[in-house]
C-alpha cells in the first residue's frame, strides 16, 4: 500500500517559501523605513547646525560694526546681483573653521560674512547733497561640512538691515529682529 505524502510535502514547503517571502519583503520595507528616517533626521540636523552658525556669524559681524572694528567708510555700496555672484569687495570674513573637524561639536566650517551697504540701481534717484546713510547690511552664510567641495556640505544664508543709531546703538530691520 502506497501513501499520499509527497504532494503534501511540497504543498507545505511551497507555504513555507511564500511565507519567507512575505517576511523578507516586510523586514526589507521596515529597513527601508528607517534607512529613510534617518537620512531625513541627518538633513534636518545638518540645516539646524548651518542656520545656527549663520545666527553666530549675524552677532559676530553685528558685534563688530558695533565696536567700530571695522572701518565704516571701508563699507562699500553694492548691487545686489553683485552680492549674489560674491562679486562686491565690501568689508567681508573669510570662512572662519571650529577647532576640529566634527560639525556637531563645533568643527570644520561655521561661518562667513560680508557687510555692505545697498546701492541704487538708479544713481539718478539718490538724492543730491544727502548725507551718506548709517544702514548696512550684513549677509551671513552658516556651513555644515568639512570642506566647500564637500557633497553632503549644508549652508543656509542670512540677511539683515543694520542700522546704526546714536550712543553706539545698533537697530535691525528684515527678517533678523535679535540684532537691538
Amino acid at each position: 500500500m502506497k501513501t499520499r505524502l509527497k504532494p503534501r510535502r511540497g504543498v507545505a514547503m511551497v507555504a513555507v517559501l511564500i511565507a519567507l517571502l512575505l517576511l523578507t519583503t516586510l523586514a526589507s520595507g521596515f529597513f527601508l523605513q528607517a534607512r529613510d528616517s534617518g537620512s531625513l533626521n541627518d538633513i534636518s540636523m545638518g540645516q539646524s547646525v548651518a542656520v545656527t552658525n549663520a545666527e553666530m556669524g549675524m552677532q559676530e559681524a553685528i558685534r563688530r560694526v558695533r565696536s567700530a572694528q571695522f572701518d565704516t567708510a571701508l563699507i562699500t555700496p553694492c548691487l545686489q546681483m553683485d552680492v549674489d555672484n560674491n562679486t562686491c569687495g565690501s568689508l567681508s570674513s573669510g570662512i572662519i573653521s571650529g577647532p576640529n573637524n566634527n560639525p556637531l561639536t563645533g568643527g570644520g566650517l561655521l561661518y562667513q560674512f560680508m557687510i555692505y551697504r545697498r546701492a541704487e540701481a538708479d544713481p539718478s534717484t539718490a538724492a543730491a547733497g544727502a548725507s551718506p546713510t548709517v544702514r548696512y547690511v550684513v549677509r551671513t552664510t552658516g556651513y555644515y561640512g568639512r570642506t566647500l567641495g564637500s557633497a553632503s556640505l549644508v549652508t543656509s544664508v542670512l540677511e539683515a538691515e543694520v542700522e546704526m543709531g546714536s550712543g553706539n546703538k545698533t537697530t535691525c530691520r528684515g527678517s533678523y529682529g535679535d540684532c537691538f
